[in-house]
């Protein structure tokens, strides 16, 4: 019997989980609880593409006599988007697909081999714990908005979970918050909430907070941009400091990638926000030279790699792609922008950075016109594939994918968007959407493909099976590097059209005609 939408929590490959009873979050606590005597519990608030990994990469870690130096809990809402993580961690599952086979097996090997890790939905597990790292997400309300007077951050959702904490923790607990967060959350909204709670509570002392962002990777190296990574950090206060460091040192390889103590968690929090912008800005450079090889029949993909190496200086230029999506570069900046605004009131504003977003934003939109372009003029009636829809790789996360904005366009257009994604089972943002699972009967149908993610399985393509499941005169159109120079020159030889975002070499000899 399926069961209503309101009763259940659906994973994105669409598996779903009924919703707990009372009873069942009680059991789920108990067995928390049960790990309190085993030895120092680390809590981890929030299991997403960040808490998940999180909580399985301290779970994982040993002591000098081999044996797991944390009891673990990772915390999420018994909800219809929350409880499908608690589920699948508590079966000894990664919540998420992953490339990095580390993910699964440190979550298998600690839940049913060396029981020391476990995931509830009750914030009485804050009390356990010598140190709670919050891994909860901050949104900001519209992401396509750049105007600096229009920004909105709710920071409502955040505070009831830091509140959570504080109605709980032990005043000899470490909170560690590893959200992105807008700069002076940390001083201004955590601290004092916390602090409040101690005195609501009639605790002694000052609570011991420090800020240390996440820098994860969900990709090949997912638990190694964990363990194996450059941290930065600082604390409230020395105390906050030293327990933070302490902590730090157990998780990260810290001989070959020392900690960064900055001099406060203003200054950590920036520093997320900084390199994320860094990172999306370089983006946004090299779309305008995209579309300026396009019309001049270069090969930009060329170019760049005899640019790159120029290490040190040149060698972290991005290569021409489809858009930005995911959780963090399409909000980091707006962030920025909206805490010199709110929480600290310059006067300022960040034009270079917003119009890298702006940029960004309207990626997709240069794929969708070359698309309408070469296929006459209009996609009124015509039908595309799109065939990726995760924002990156292998990962099945659909968080701001630039796909949303193409299929958006293509349908505000009069044309029909059939999705394939094969790390995918649904859409989660748009249920309505349909993923398909079958590859050769989606581009059969097709008057044009559009390869987004770059995608193994999509890698693996050779000419012959694109030819052989589409039609004669069907556009392939390559917006992530997917198709090399021979599989197009192949396709074409075969009948049908092809076109690569940055690849003004294939325009220039004529493949999408």
């Amino acid at each position: 019997m399926t069961l209503p939408e309101a009763m259940t929590s659906t994973a994105p490959d669409g598996e779903a989980y009924r919703l707990p009873a009372a009873e069942e979050l009680q059991t789920l606590l108990r067995g928390a609880e049960a790990l309190a005597d085993r030895g120092p519990v680390v809590v981890v608030q929030g299991l997403g593409f960040v808490g998940a990994a999180v909580a399985a990469a301290v779970a994982g870690l040993r002591d000098a006599s081999g044996h797991p130096r944390y009891q673990v809990v990772g915390v999420d809402l018994p909800t219809p988007g929350g409880y499908w993580k608690v589920a699948r961690i508590n079966a000894g599952r990664s919540p998420f697909a992953s490339p990095d086979p580390a993910l699964a097996s440190l979550i298998r090997q600690a839940v049913l081999e060396t029981g020391n890790l476990r995931a509830a939905c009750s914030e009485d597990v804050y009390a356990l714990a010598d140190t709670i790292i919050v891994d909860v997400p901050l949104d900001i309300a519209d992401r396509s908005t750049v105007d600096p007077g229009a920004l909105h951050v709710d920071l409502a959702a955040f505070r009831n979970a830091i509140a959570a904490i504080g109605r709980h923790m032990r005043p000899d607990a470490l909170v560690l918050v590893e959200t992105t967060v807008p700069i002076g959350t940390t001083e201004q909204v955590v601290a004092p909430i916390l602090a409040q709670a101690f005195r609501d509570r009639g605790l002694p002392g000052t609570p011991l907070v420090a800020h240390c962002y996440e820098r994860v990777m969900p990709g090949p190296r997912y638990i190694e941009s964990i363990r194996s990574f450059w941290r930065s950090f600082a604390g409230m206060d020395a105390a906050s400091s030293t327990r933070a460091r302490a902590f730090l040192e157990t998780l990260v390889d810290t001989p070959v990638h020392p900690l960064a103590e900055l001099a406060a968690p203003r200054a950590t929090e920036l520093a997320k926000l900084l390199e994320n912008s860094y990172r999306a800005m370089n983006i946004a450079f090299i779309q305008e030279w995209t579309v300026a090889a396009e019309a001049l029949g270069i090969d930009l993909f060329a170019v760049v790699d005899s640019i790159r190496v120029r290490r040190g200086t040149h060698d972290n230029m991005r290569y021409p792609g489809f858009g930005v999506g995911g959780y963090c570069l399409t909000k980091d900046s707006l962030l920025a922008q909206w805490s010199l605004g709110n929480l600290f009131s310059t006067g300022l504003t960040l034009p270079m950075t917003l119009e890298a977003l702006r940029t960004n934003y309207a990626m997709p939109l240069h794929t969708l016109s070359r698309t309408r372009e070469f296929l006459g003029g209009s996609l009124r009636g015509r039908t595309v594939a799109l065939c990726g829809v995760s924002y990156l790789a292998e990962v099945p996360d659909t968080r701001n994918t630039p796909a949303e904005q193409f299929v958006d366009g293509l349908e505000a257009e009069g044309g029909r968007a059939l999705c394939h994604d094969p790390s995918l089972g649904w859409w989660p943002e748009r249920p309505g959407t349909v993923i398909h699972p079958d590859l050769p009967e989606v581009l059969g149908q097709a008057d044009a493909a559009v390869f987004a993610t770059p995608h193994a399985a999509y890698r693996r393509l050779a000419a012959d099976d694109l030819a052989a499941w589409t039609r004669p005169g069907t556009l392939l159109v390559d917006a992530m590097n997917v198709l090399d120079d021979a599989t197009a020159e192949a396709l074409r030889a075969a009948g049908r059209r092809v076109f690569g975002v940055g690849k003004g070499h294939w325009i220039d000899k004529g493949y999408h005609l």
